[in-house]
Parts: structure tokens; C-alpha cells; sequence
């Protein structure tokens, strides 16, 4: 019984890590025993050798959970439990797995669990390849295999395969296969191969092939052969267009073109557009990019606009661009130089056309701007240099600033290590110096490569010289006394008179002439300041359990600023265009500076401001032993100011203006703002120099208040398990021929689901007033505006989520600008629908479609486009 034992325990045992080596030399067995102290002859080969002539010269290790078998005498031996096998590059794991050492291959497959369950499927690891099957075979020496059930990725894809062949060269051939995005084992949809090649690397070639969805053949959306490149590197090639139609240009191809992978660092794709009624237009999208130096993108495009008939009289031809792009150089290439642009200009007809959203069409408000930054370590100047644009699409005016150049010095503290109590103002003296110059115009877009657009510039430099310093009085008060000296500098100034010019009916009008002298002007300005502040803490202790406390903080600010009135005659700054010297003709050389001119009337004038804040401090117990207290912000701000101007020979108040924002629970935000006029208004509605008061016996009246409230409520985020991965966007630049960049008409965007949140709630509202005197009622009347927007999210499940957006016009009584959309997650596959109910945008798209970007065509898709009703 105990030689029975023992040899049992020899044949089957526990698993541990074991190592078999394979050698090519008919060696005798003592050769594989390390232990064996007496040398063999690799020469004299013996006839009974145990060492097969199909063995290979290689190291493998192996082990298992379950239990090991050897057969010596056949050559076999048995793994059970999660067994692994390891060579030098290769890794396979299975529950079983029978090993020929003679024979050099090894059989693996899964088992069946105590529920029926087919577990432990083998997986083959062969440097980056990897992939999972029912059964596999596989030959050591000469690395060939035969594989059942086969699973492996594929790119962004999965193959499938009834039965494949893994030659030595790592090409695989496949009979009754699958291609697929689907990651299940049984997926939703496939391509299904009647018999496919795979090489690695390099490209993947099929005979038949047709779409299935849920074990549906299509064979109508099919090919006879596929053809799907997988280089190493990103290539180049044919980009597929998209069809519909359009009310105004007819059917159409778009987005079709051509892919170049220029190098590692940058692609561009080239596309164009044709419709049935004769417009056309091109593209060019190009992405660059380099590690820790630079990235960016330039899209460029140009289109000829043709509607109806060339004979009827309602035909037109329009001619549009639109130029957009970026670049953003990283802050490790160099932190004391920087360059960026962001570029968004075009055609005030291009929006019409080919606005890509209801966002970028209905924002008729585009800038562009090229920037430049450059410092010194430790140097105290810095230069910046800027080109800014802005235009309007529904006026087609354009303002251009080429370019924009500011050259500062950092402040400068000449005695700032002087040491003493009472010389902390001398501590704290600085000087600063600011210039600038710029170029800019205010144009017609259609004029802005035009010589009228030189003729319309505006240039000038201003230069600033802030003077200031710091220090406490009386330990509690802050005071900041400053001096600022202003100057310009400009190549032109304006003269006005009054011309007399003839009308329609020929009669001579009256006008003022505006003439333009060139010549070298040098207004300047300057003022003092001296501000005076304090904070002044209150609290008030309640009483009870949670020992609440009421902090008020105040902030008082009294101060004198002083400016003379560079109207007067000695400066030269200021002129009448009417001889008799009417103040109302009062008017400046420099109008039309572009830093524009020093102010007109003397000011000395006492300004007033008072801030609150109010925050009430609780007792709360997180649990039966610790005590904490919460702090919770009452208002966060409440502030009032004003000014006298004892300078002035009447009206010396200025407007009292209020404001005041806090936040309620961190869920809603309310904002408050209003000015108020300390003084009448005669019978015309004129300010008069009488107080409010005085006359009516209040202390101001209402001139204008804003109220803003905005909110978002939403349910308690989900845990990290319960979220769920959301699917790529689809509107970005290809890395290679399959792909789609964000086209002049990209799908609808519909924002990808967020199962995190299942609902959530956002909504703003906003009420301006403004208190109006009427001449004609000979009273004052209010005149109200209000806004209304509200944003809802809803997920009734995992998949499905449900989003609204509503505005409201208090005026019109009824909603503007409304959006209901639906998103349905189908694993590999998605569906959406939008739509805007009503309005001059009124829309739908309904979209049935696969998430990989792969498949990117294959959809089922219908809309009403917006861009029908324009």
C-alpha cells in the first residue's frame, strides 16, 4: 500500500511551478537531471533515447491550481485548474491543457463548471497579439495552430472565427468568421466572412461579406471582397461622402475627399461638396501636434452658393468662407515665451449655410485672436503683442486691431528693505510703467482687404506712470494714497464746424463737419487718489442647543480723488464748434482717439462705499461622540456706494448704486444690481439741480435694477460601480481613411449620456427694470424685460436618457428657443432623436446608428434640417 502510495503521489500531484526543457540532441535521460554527477556525451547519441527529434531548444515553464499528470512513458502530461504555460514570448492559460513533449504542441480547452458554465477558456498571448477560443492546438517548433472559437481584437473591432489557422509568420487564416465592434461573445451585429486572411500589421483581405443584426442576414449591405489596411503607422486614403438633401441647393454628396497622413506630427484631409442645383464648395482640415511643443488644428473653407434657376428672378449666387483654428504652445517649451492663436472669421452669408449647429447660428458674435508673450527671468519688462478681431454676422461690421502691443514694467520698490515701524509707507512706495500702442478699424467685412479700410484706421500709444503706496493709521485704518499720470500719443486729431449742406428737395440743412488734420498731438491726464478703509466685525451669540452665532462684517471705504477739467482753454484739448461758445458744442480734438481723450469738468470728489457680509455659524453632531460646527453664508456681499464732487458748481451727488449676491443650500445663486438718482428731472425729463428730496421727499429714485436667479438641482451621484463608460465623440479628426473630421455638417449634437446622474434640473431667470420718464404722461414708467431658460435631464434607466431645453419670452408670452431629445444606449449600437418643435428653427433628426467610428455610414437616419427655413 505504500509503494502504491508513493508512486500516486509521483503520477498526480498538487501544481506547483515546473520547468520542462525541450533540446534538439538525442541525449540519455541522466542529461535532463542536473543533479546527475556523470557527464554524457551529447556525440554518442543512443538509440532508446527519450528525446524526440520534434523537440525544440527552449525553456518552458508551467503550473496549474488544480493538479498535474505526467506520462513518461507516452510523453504527455496533463495541466488542470487554471493552468498556465510561459516560453520566452508566449503565454497560454487555460482549465485544461495537454502537453506532448515530444511532440512539441500542447491542446487546451475550457471546462464545464458544477452549473454547466463553460469556464476557463484558453487565451494565447504572443507579444501584442492576444486572443480567446473555445479549443486550440499549437506547435512549438514550427508555430502553427489550429484554433476553434476564436476571439481576438482587432483595432477598435473584434474577429471572430469558426476555425482558424495560425501560421508560423503570425498570419492568421479564418473559415466562417465574424468582424465585429461588439464585444460580447454572441454580438448584436456583425460582418459575417466567409473565409478572411489576417496579416499583422499591415492589412486584413476577405472574400464575401455581409451585415448581420441580431442574427439577421442582410446580404443587400455586403460586398464581394473586403480590403481593411492596418498599418503600423497612420496612412492615407479616400474619404467616404455623406448624401441627403436641401430645400435651397438640392441632393448632395458632402465630406468626400482624400486623407493624408502627412508624418507622425501632422494630417490634413482634403474634402469637397456638390448638389444638384450647382453649388459646390472645398475643405482642408489640418491637425498637428508635438510632444510638450505645440498643438493645433486649421480648417479652411470656401463655397459657391447657387438657388433656384439662373433664368428666374429669384436666383443668386453667393460666394462665402470661413477660416477656423487654433494653436497652443505647451508651458514646458518655454515659460518666458508664448505663442497662441485662435482664428474664427468669414463670411457674414457662411452662418446662412453651413452653420454646423443651432449654437454657432444663432451667436452672431465670432473673435478671433494671435497672441504673443515674452518675459525675462528676473527681468521686470514683459512684452506682450496681440491681432484681435471681432464681427458681427447679422451686421457684417468687422473691428480689427492689427496689432495690439503693451510693453509693462513690473512694479518697482526702491526702498522696499528699509526696515522701521514708522517708514512702512516708505516700504511700500512703487512705480510702475505701462505702454501700448495699437492699430485697429471698424469696417464692413466686405471692405476689410480694401484701401477704405486703411483710410478708416485708428492708431495711437498711450503710456501710464502709477504711483502708490501703502501703510496704517491709527492700527486699524488702511490707507492707500496713489498718483496716475496718463499721456497719448496720436499721428492725427479732428476739427468739427458747422456746414450747411442741401437736402433731397434742395434746400440747405444744417450738419457738423468732422475734418481730419494729420499731425503729431500729445494729450495727457492725471489724478490722485487717497483711500481710506477698515473692516468692522459684529456678533451676536444665540442661545439653545446648537449655540448658532451671527457674524456681520462691515467694510467702510471713504476716500478723495482729485482730477483737473482738461476742457479748459489752457490745455488745448477741448474746442466749440459753434462761435457763440454753446456748451453743447463742446467737443474734444480727440473723439476719435483710439485711447480716446482726458475728461472734461473738474473733479474732487469724496467717494463713499459700505460692504456687508452676513454668515451664521451652527452646532452640528456628525455622530454620539464629536462635535463640529457649520459655517453658512447668510450674503455673501451687500454693497452700496456714491460720490460728492465738491469740484462741482451743481448736481455735485453721483448715482447711488447697489448691489448684492449670495447662494442659497449651493444649489441656487441670486445676484441683485441697481443705481439710483439722487436728483429730479424737470417737465422734458432733463436732470435738474434739485435733490429728490427736495421735491418729492425720497432720498433717490429707481433708475435701474437687474435680478438674476439660477439654480440646478439634481439627484445624488452614483458610485464609481454604477457608472458607465460613455462613448467616444464623433466629431474629431481621423487617424486614418476610415475615420470622419468634424465635416461642415456634422450630426446634430446631442450630448452622449452621463448614466451618473439619473436626473437633473437647471434653470436661469433674469428681470431688468428700467424707470422711464414720459413727456408725453408727464410720469415716470417702468419698463420690465425678463428672461426665462430652463435645461432638464432625466434617465429612466441605464439606457435611456430624456433631455428638454425651454426659453421663455415674458413679452410675446409663449417659447422660443425649445429642444427635446431622447438617447437610447444599445450597447455597440445607439439611437437619438431631436427636435425643436416649433419656431423658426423647427427641426428633427432621428438617428439609428453604430458607435464605432469604423462603421461610421451605417445608420438609418432621417431629418428635417433647420437650415430649410432660413
Amino acid at each position: 500500500m505504500f509503494c502504491l502510495a508513493f508512486c500516486l503521489f509521483l503520477w498526480t500531484q498538487k501544481a506547483q511551478a515546473q520547468t520542462v526543457v525541450f533540446v534538439k540532441d538525442s541525449l540519455e535521460i541522466n542529461k535532463l537531471n542536473p543533479k546527475d554527477s556523470i557527464p554524457v556525451d551529447s556525440l554518442n547519441k543512443a538509440k532508446n533515447s527519450l528525446v524526440s527529434r520534434e523537440a525544440v531548444d527552449m525553456k518552458i515553464d508551467y503550473q496549474c491550481k488544480d493538479s498535474m499528470m505526467f506520462s513518461m512513458a507516452v510523453g504527455q502530461m496533463y495541466l488542470y485548474g487554471t493552468g498556465v504555460i510561459t516560453t520566452e514570448d508566449k503565454k497560454i492559460q487555460a482549465d485544461y491543457i495537454k502537453i506532448e513533449t515530444d511532440k512539441s504542441t500542447f491542446f487546451a480547452k475550457g471546462s464545464i463548471d458544477s452549473t454547466g458554465t463553460e469556464v476557463g477558456k484558453p487565451i494565447f498571448e504572443d507579444g501584442k497579439e492576444n486572443f480567446k477560443a473555445d479549443s486550440m492546438k499549437y506547435n512549438f517548433k514550427t508555430e502553427k495552430g489550429l484554433v476553434s472559437g476564436v476571439k481576438t481584437k482587432y483595432d477598435e473591432g473584434y474577429i471572430h472565427g469558426e476555425i482558424t489557422k495560425r501560421q508560423p509568420n503570425k498570419e492568421i487564416h479564418i473559415a466562417d468568421g465574424k468582424y465585429t465592434t461588439c464585444d460580447l461573445d454572441h454580438p448584436h451585429f456583425y460582418f459575417h466572412l466567409e473565409k478572411a486572411k489576417v496579416i499583422p500589421d499591415e492589412k486584413t483581405v476577405t472574400g464575401p461579406l455581409w451585415l448581420v443584426v441580431a442574427d439577421i442576414p442582410l446580404p443587400f449591405v455586403g460586398l464581394p471582397f473586403g480590403f481593411i489596411p492596418r498599418p503600423k503607422r497612420d496612412a492615407s486614403g479616400f474619404l467616404i461622402p455623406e448624401y441627403g438633401e436641401e430645400n435651397r441647393r438640392g441632393f448632395y454628396l458632402r465630406n468626400g475627399g482624400y486623407y493624408f497622413a502627412i508624418n507622425d506630427y501632422m494630417n490634413a484631409a482634403f474634402r469637397g461638396e456638390i448638389y444638384s442645383l450647382g453649388s459646390w464648395g472645398l475643405s482642408s482640415q489640418m491637425n498637428f501636434k508635438k510632444l510638450y511643443k505645440y498643438s493645433g488644428n486649421l480648417d479652411v473653407r470656401y463655397n459657391k452658393n447657387l438657388e433656384n434657376e439662373k433664368e428666374t428672378p429669384n436666383f443668386k449666387a453667393i460666394q462665402t468662407f470661413w477660416v477656423t483654428g487654433n494653436y497652443t504652445q505647451d508651458v514646458k517649451a518655454n515659460p518666458y515665451q508664448n505663442f497662441s492663436a485662435n482664428l474664427n472669421f468669414g463670411s457674414s452669408k457662411d452662418v446662412t449655410y453651413n452653420a454646423v449647429n443651432i449654437e454657432s447660428y444663432s451667436n452672431n458674435q465670432k473673435s478671433s485672436s494671435i497672441s504673443y508673450r515674452r518675459s525675462r527671468p528676473g527681468g521686470r519688462f514683459n512684452l506682450t503683442a496681440n491681432i484681435n478681431a471681432t464681427q458681427n454676422t447679422s451686421t457684417a461690421m468687422t473691428n480689427l486691431s492689427l496689432p495690439v502691443i503693451a510693453v509693462n514694467m513690473n512694479r518697482w520698490q526702491p526702498a522696499k528693505n528699509v526696515s522701521g515701524k514708522n517708514k512702512l509707507w516708505l516700504k511700500n512706495f512703487g512705480v510702475g510703467f505701462n505702454t501700448n500702442f495699437k492699430n485697429d478699424v471698424n469696417i464692413a467685412d466686405s471692405l476689410l482687404f480694401t484701401k477704405e479700410a486703411l483710410y478708416e484706421m485708428r492708431n495711437g500709444l498711450q503710456y501710464s506712470v502709477p504711483i502708490g503706496t501703502s501703510f496704517r493709521l491709527l492700527k486699524y485704518l488702511s490707507i492707500t494714497p496713489s498718483f496716475s499720470y496718463s499721456g497719448r500719443l496720436y499721428t492725427n486729431y479732428v476739427e468739427k464746424h458747422i456746414a450747411y449742406i442741401p437736402n433731397s428737395s434742395g434746400a440747405l440743412v444744417e450738419t457738423v463737419a468732422v475734418d481730419t488734420i494729420p499731425g503729431i498731438r500729445h494729450p495727457f491726464d492725471y489724478g490722485v487718489s487717497v483711500p481710506l478703509s477698515t473692516k468692522i466685525f459684529g456678533i451676536y451669540k444665540g442661545s439653545g442647543k446648537h449655540q448658532s452665532a451671527l457674524r456681520h462684517v462691515i467694510t467702510p471705504s471713504v476716500g478723495y480723488s482729485y482730477r483737473p477739467d482738461f476742457s479748459e482753454e489752457k490745455w488745448g484739448y477741448y474746442s466749440y464748434y459753434r462761435e457763440d461758445k454753446d456748451p453743447k458744442s463742446l467737443y474734444s480734438y480727440y473723439d476719435l482717439g483710439v485711447y480716446g481723450k482726458p475728461s472734461s469738468g473738474k473733479s474732487g470728489a469724496v467717494n463713499f462705499s459700505l460692504g456687508n457680509n452676513f454668515e451664521l455659524k451652527t452646532k452640528t453632531k456628525r455622530d454620539t461622540t464629536e462635535e463640529s460646527f457649520t459655517k453658512i453664508k447668510l450674503l455673501d456681499n451687500l454693497n452700496m456706494s456714491t460720490s460728492y464732487n465738491l469740484a462741482a458748481d451743481s448736481m455735485n451727488w453721483s448715482m447711488i448704486n447697489v448691489s448684492g449676491n449670495t447662494r442659497l443650500f449651493d444649489i441656487v445663486s441670486i445676484s441683485y444690481s441697481s443705481s439710483y438718482d439722487p436728483y429730479a428731472r424737470d417737465t422734458t425729463g432733463a436732470r435738474i439741480n434739485v435733490l429728490e428730496w427736495d421735491m418729492n421727499r425720497q432720498i433717490a429714485r429707481m433708475s435701474n435694477s437687474r435680478l438674476s436667479i439660477n439654480g440646478t438641482f439634481q439627484s445624488k451621484k452614483k458610485t464609481a460601480e454604477g457608472s458607465k463608460k460613455l462613448p467616444p465623440q464623433r466629431n474629431t479628426m481621423p487617424v486614418g481613411p476610415v475615420g470622419v473630421a468634424p465635416g461642415l455638417y456634422a450630426y446634430p449634437d446631442i450630448e452622449y449620456a452621463n448614466f451618473d446622474v439619473p436626473w437633473s434640473l437647471s434653470f436661469g431667470y433674469t428681470f431688468n427694470v428700467t424707470n422711464l420718464f414720459d413727456a408725453t404722461l408727464q410720469e415716470y414708467v417702468l419698463k420690465p424685460t425678463q428672461t426665462l431658460n430652463a435645461n432638464a435631464t432625466l434617465n429612466l434607466t441605464s439606457n435611456w436618457r430624456f433631455s428638454a431645453r425651454a426659453d421663455y419670452d415674458f413679452k410675446a408670452r409663449e417659447l422660443t428657443h425649445t429642444n427635446i431629445s431622447v438617447y437610447r444606449d444599445l450597447h455597440c449600437w445607439e439611437m437619438s432623436f431631436s427636435a425643436i418643435p416649433f419656431g423658426y428653427l423647427k427641426s428633427y433628426t432621428f438617428r439609428l446608428n453604430i458607435k464605432s467610428t469604423i462603421f461610421e455610414g451605417i445608420e438609418y437616419k432621417k431629418e428635417k434640417s433647420w437650415h430649410d427655413n432660413l
